[in-house]
């Protein structure tokens, strides 16, 4: 199966924000789904061993922040300022995690209370974790 390149799932999240209509929203989960790998960002600690996949706070619901490509969760990172991403020579990191092994992480930090997840950030999208397996499994069968 042919992977979808980052323009595609933009090309398909402008589809999708401009029709609403919920085939446009399977193609783009279809195509998230189809990536290779997720990508998280992380805040800035001075052991790296201490670094994790970043989840924030909004409407009083944990979010994890979800990149389909490096760059931009590098955009995230550097555009919110004082937000901890950022060390002091501008450098930020990424951790990649391959798409099933991602998959699995998301819905484990659902078990442990996290309710949604944040789809690149900035120009986006978002689900609640919940409603994951049924968006997997309506994009896969």
């Amino acid at each position: 199966m042919q992977q979808p390149a980052q323009n595609d799932i933009d090309t398909l999240l402008e589809k999708a924000k401009t029709s609403g209509s919920k085939e446009d929203l399977s193609e783009l989960w279809k195509a998230a789904l189809n990536l290779p790998q997720w990508h998280f960002i992380t805040k800035h600690t001075e052991r790296l061993e201490d670094r994790k996949p970043f989840v924030g706070v909004m409407d009083n619901k944990g979010w994890v922040f979800v990149f389909t490509d490096r760059q931009k969760a590098h955009e995230y990172g550097k555009a919110i300022k004082d937000g901890g991403f950022v060390d002091a020579e501008g450098n930020l990191m990424v951790i990649s995690m391959g798409i099933e092994g991602a998959i699995d992480y998301v819905m484990d930090l659902f078990t442990k209370g996290v309710y949604g997840m944040r789809m690149n950030e900035l120009n986006g999208w978002f689900s609640p974790i919940a409603n994951l397996p049924a968006i997997i499994k309506h994009v896969r069968q």
